[in-house]
């Protein structure tokens, strides 16, 4: 068997190490075709804490060994969010660590892994690759039409360089906004990321690029490095002719509060080999699964919106006002409540198995957020 990855952004390198690494040992020949002249993903990367496990599986990473400058993630700081507390974390398990990286220099150190081919090469039609299944990761569509829209109140992004030293932050900050909410990334000076770690989030309709570039400058000092807008969505049939197998931007996109993107990308990996190597699953069934864990990943965010935030402004009454009804989540967040710390840390999860998750998040996630915009904290 041949599977070909085409593309070598996040997805596509997530992928070709995922595979790379648990078929080393089979006859099964995994290629990475790298468009040389398409430039990485120019904005940092927030990870939950599975990524980093495979780059230490499949490259050998370390926090010493480190040619990626990746940098410790131990959790989001929410600040200005809801009307309780000026300030939430959401922390992970203090024994595991995520983390912030560069896309170009993760992209460099994939395609030194010898895990698999590396092929350089422009692909215009996928017929023309001679593989089994083909994973087409060449980023965003081109054409909608076969796509439906995911809700977010923020479709544009202002990208800063930060003037300031990063270097005591280990966690991800997601700072409330009048016209959005910010990210900051603690990226290494060394990374190439390092240049567009300060993202101010907003919504072009409600918001004017010279307004919210003015509020930008006024809360962080940055020098603009990029802006630009997106669409939120995801791909109605993401398995094409049961060969090509969209993933990355091509198959969906949504934006970045809770760094859901690559965690999504290795998920997806995983899915389809259980279909392509263990042949365990069907693609109706892992298709049907991985749609309603980006549905659930969306409502997760829309949810975080709901609490508001210190603005009363325009883009937070939009926010608050967008739909959102899901009985899962519903019971998940009656359930979390109940609920002792004790009781929902993730290795025992009040007794509830991984298939009682919400997207990725465990009810102590959702409690997380629940009491930190209901009760007072002591920080």
């Amino acid at each position: 068997m041949k599977i070909v990855i085409v593309g070598s952004g996040n997805a596509g390198c997530l992928t070709a190490l995922h595979y790379g690494l648990y078929t080393r040992n089979s006859n099964i020949e995994v290629e990475l075709i790298h468009t040389k002249n398409i430039p990485a993903e120019p904005v940092g990367q927030g990870t939950l804490t599975e990524p980093p496990e495979l780059f230490w599986k499949a490259l050998g990473f370390n926090w010493y060994n480190n040619p990626i400058y990746g940098t410790f993630k131990s959790g989001i700081l929410y600040e200005g969010w809801g009307s309780v507390n000026e300030k939430v974390f959401h922390s992970f398990p203090s024994n595991n660590m995520a983390m912030h990286y560069s896309p170009s220099d993760m992209q460099e150190y994939v395609l030194k892994s010898n895990l698999f081919k590396v092929t350089e090469q422009e692909v215009d039609n996928l017929d023309d690759i001679d593989a089994d299944y083909i994973f087409d990761c060449r980023g965003k569509p081109k054409d909608f039409s076969n796509y439906i829209k995911l809700k977010s109140p923020v479709n544009s992004v202002i990208l800063g360089k930060p003037k300031w030293d990063l270097k005591e932050q280990y966690w991800t900050r997601s700072v409330a906004t009048k016209d959005g909410w910010c990210f900051v990334i603690p990226a290494n000076v060394k990374s190439k990321a390092h240049d567009n770690c300060v993202g101010y989030l907003y919504n072009n309709t409600i918001t004017p690029y010279q307004e919210a570039e003015s509020n930008f400058l006024d809360m962080f000092d940055v020098d603009i490095s990029k802006t630009f807008s997106f669409d939120n969505y995801m791909a109605k049939n993401p398995i094409v002719d049961d060969r090509i197998i969209l993933s990355g931007n091509k198959f969906f996109f949504l934006e970045p509060l809770e760094s859901t993107a690559v965690q999504a990308y290795l998920r997806w990996a995983r899915l389809t080999f259980d279909v392509l190597i263990k042949k365990s699953r069907s693609f109706n069934d892992i298709t049907i699964e991985f749609k309603k864990y980006i549905q659930e990943t969306q409502n997760f965010i829309l949810w975080h919106y709901k609490f508001g935030s210190k603005y009363n402004s325009k883009f937070w009454n939009h926010a608050q006002s967008i739909p959102l009804y899901d009985s899962k989540l519903e019971n998940m967040i009656n359930y979390s409540r109940k609920l002792d710390r004790y009781d929902i840390l993730p290795e025992n999860d009040g007794g509830r198995s991984s298939s009682d998750l919400y997207s990725h998040f465990y009810p102590y996630s959702i409690k997380n957020w629940y009491d930190g915009m209901t009760y007072k904290n002591d920080y």
